[in-house]
């Protein structure tokens, strides 16, 4: 029964990561998908200069991040971690490059 649980978990977990990704993929407007960011955390390069960043898009259970540095939506809850991968999307990227700009 257990075991059963835990692969229903590991599908629902990976099947919102793959979720996410595919709305990366085909998004259309980035400050609308963005309005929903729940935090950013800034990579920099040793200068500080912006290099990518992490987007927290779902919090609490389970807790996922866009990963603009790896491409990856990462998907965490307990114990259990899944990741799907998009298409770079320069759109993103500028847009998130654009807001660490501003706000350095």
């Amino acid at each position: 029964m257990k075991e059963n649980t835990q692969r229903k978990t590991d599908k629902m977990l990976q099947d919102h990561c793959a979720h996410i990704a595919k709305d990366i993929e085909s998004m259309v407007d980035v400050g609308k998908w963005m309005e929903d960011a729940l935090d950013i955390e800034w990579i920099t390069f040793q200068d500080k200069k912006f290099k990518a960043s992490r987007v927290l898009v779902a919090f609490g259970g389970p807790n996922i991040w866009v990963n603009t540095q790896t491409n990856t939506v990462e998907g965490y809850w307990w114990n259990d971690r899944a990741n799907a991968y998009f298409k770079s999307n320069e759109d993103l990227d500028s847009y998130l490059e654009e807001i660490y700009n501003s706000t350095t």
